[in-house]
Order: C-alpha cells, then structure tokens, then sequence
C-alpha cells in the first residue's frame, strides 16, 4: 500500500507548480506592474531557488558530491530550455493548454528511452502514446489550411525537451544526492540564464521582484515535494495525483483572471492525461512482472 504521506506530497507539488505558473501569467500580463520578461521570469526562477539551496546547505551542510558534471550541465540546458518555453506559452496560449502539453514529458521520455536504452515497449504502450499525442496535436489548435498555434507548437517542443531532462534524471538519481542534482541543476541554469537575460532585462519593481522570489520559492517546493513524493509509492500510483496540477491551474486561472478553457482544452487535456496514465500503468505491470521473475 502506498504511503499516505507521498499523496500529499504530490499534491503538494501539484499545487506549487500550478502556482508558479499562474504568477508568471500574472507578472508578464502587467498584473503587478510594467510587465516582466518570460526569460527574466525563468531566470529569476533558477537564481532564487539557487540561493535558497545554497543556504540550506550552509546550515546543514548536506554532502554535494557529484559523478557526472556533463551529464548536470546537459541536464540544466534542458530545464532551462523547458522551463523558458513553458513560461513564454503561458503568456500567449491558455495556461490550462501549456500545462497539459507539459503533461507529454513522460510520453517523450519513453520514446528517448527505447532510442537511448532499447528499452522496450509493447502494442499497448505505443497506442497509448499515440492516442496522448493526438490530445496534443488538438491543443495545436490546427485549422482547415493546416496552420496551427504556434506558440502551442513550441510548447509542445517545450514537452519534447523537458522529456530529455528526465532522461538525464533517470541516470543522475541513481548516482547522486536529490540535493546534489537539485543545487547543480539550479545553478548551472542559472549561469545559463545570466547569459541570455541581460537581452530582455527590465529593473523589476519591489512587488515584481517579490513575486519572482516567490514564483522560485514555489518552483523550489514543488521539486522537493516530487522527489521526495516518489520515494514513498510508485510513479504510475502517483501521476493521477500529480494530474491535478491542471485542476489548481484552472481553478486559480478563474480566481485570479475569472477565465475557463475552452472545450478544446477540456478535450485535448483528457486525451493527453488518459494516454500518460495508461503507459504509466504498463509500465508498472512490466516492472512488477521484472521483479517476481528476480524473486522466483
């Protein structure tokens, strides 16, 4: 039976990342003033969380010791990457719509890993990936002369990098700390963010400025909140939990700017989230068949 604890921290992880997403939304719609750059935004996202990392550790000295350091930086270039295309989507498409097509990130991870680790993967598995990826091709919103959204496409890239990343993921927390993978991944980030930002950088306000520090704090909590959140039960039980993000992000988009997706959003979403949680199934059925093989 899965640990109670590790629901909660899900949602708990959910309802973080929901909240960073509506507060970029916010900031680049000039809510809290003059507007700030979606790249600034996900600077500010790294450096923040960057700087709480590091006083953590000076007060509780955790152990940093890494094994790959390539592997880090291809790993930050990746969320950087992810994280900025999520940020920039959120200010031109429906946020609901860029949250789900975020959702395509284990979908992606798959596939680099029958590429990567010939891994492999059955009938029901690539049915199921496809039939998300049609939930993510109706996001693209595509018209009779076969145009579609562009933002939405290069959110979509956005999912395809983010996939990457947990790729990186995968091979990192089996070598090194959650802290170790989280302080590198911040920082390195964050030094590939100081490199692009001065281009859009505006001197934010004093509420601005509290606000991207408290968009990372969020950031910051809901990594913690996942990591830890899939120590205690396995990954296909959780990601129902974890789903719900959309429903935070919804239900705070409505608060806050009294907006509700469309049905296409509705439909694409379901699609997407339906398909994700059938490969994360069978994949917890090939596992569980791997380790009584090992038992017998």
């Amino acid at each position: 039976m899965a640990n109670p604890c590790s629901i909660f921290l899900m949602l708990g992880a959910s309802f973080c990342f929901a909240c960073a997403a509506i507060l970029t939304k916010s900031l680049g719609t000039n809510v809290f003033g003059e507007g700030v750059h979606p790249l600034q935004i996900a600077h500010a996202r790294f450096l923040f969380s960057f700087i709480l990392l590091v006083s953590f550790w000076y007060i509780f000295k955790p152990k940093v010791k890494f094994s790959n350091v390539k592997l880090h930086l291809f790993r930050s270039i990746f969320g950087w990457l992810g994280v900025s295309i999520l940020f920039t989507s959120i200010l031109y498409i429906p946020v609901s719509d860029a949250t789900a097509l975020t959702f395509l990130n284990p979908i992606f991870a798959m596939i680099f890993a029958v590429l990567i680790f010939k891994e492999k993967v059955g009938l029901i598995r690539w049915g199921a990936a496809l039939f998300s990826f049609s939930g993510g091709l109706l996001l693209l919103r595509p018209s009779l002369d076969l145009s579609v959204d562009p933002v939405a496409l290069l959110c979509l890239f956005g999912a395809l990098i983010m996939g990457l990343e947990i790729i990186c993921i995968k091979i990192l927390s089996g070598k090194d700390s959650v802290f170790t993978i989280l302080i590198l991944n911040n920082f390195f980030a964050m030094c590939i963010g100081t490199l692009v930002v001065p281009f859009f950088f505006v001197l934010p306000s004093f509420l601005e400025l509290s606000v991207l520090l408290t968009i990372g704090i969020f950031m910051l909590t809901g990594q913690f909140c996942f990591i830890n959140s899939l120590k205690g039960a396995e990954t296909s039980f959780l990601m129902p939990f974890f789903y719900t993000t959309l429903i935070f992000v919804i239900s705070l988009d409505l608060i806050i700017f009294n907006s509700l997706p469309d049905k296409i959003s509705y439909m694409g979403a379901f699609i997407i989230i339906f398909g994700s949680i059938v490969v994360a199934f069978r994949e917890w059925r090939v596992k569980s068949k791997l380790s009584v093989k090992k038992i017998l």
